[in-house]
């Protein structure tokens, strides 16, 4: 660590960074289930809010909530409330209170 000053400057990864070849990089999604779409597009017509809680990452959970219909770029855009975290969701209701 002593040659490379700790990693603090963009400089130092050189003495890793050289040479490298990328063996290979791939991504999987799971398709929706047949006719999710369609049931989350009945419930908005229906006035019906979709509200999908996930353990994934943040962006994981926005694009398969986007890819079902179940929020939009613009409502994302318009509400700090359209997608979040555990946390944010816990900071937004007043934390977790023990009875």
């Amino acid at each position: 660590m002593a040659d490379n000053n700790n990693f603090d400057k963009e400089g130092d990864r050189t003495v890793l960074e050289k040479d490298l070849t990328a063996v290979g990089l791939f991504g999987i999604q799971d398709p929706l289930r047949d006719g999710i779409k369609e049931s989350i597009l009945k419930c908005r017509k229906a006035g019906i809010t979709t509200i999908m809680c996930t353990g994934d990452n943040i962006d994981t959970a926005i694009a398969i909530s986007k890819n079902a219909g179940i929020v939009t770029d613009e409502e994302i855009a318009r509400s700090r409330y359209a997608c979040m975290t555990g946390k944010e969701f816990r900071e937004a209701v007043g934390g977790l209170k023990k009875i």
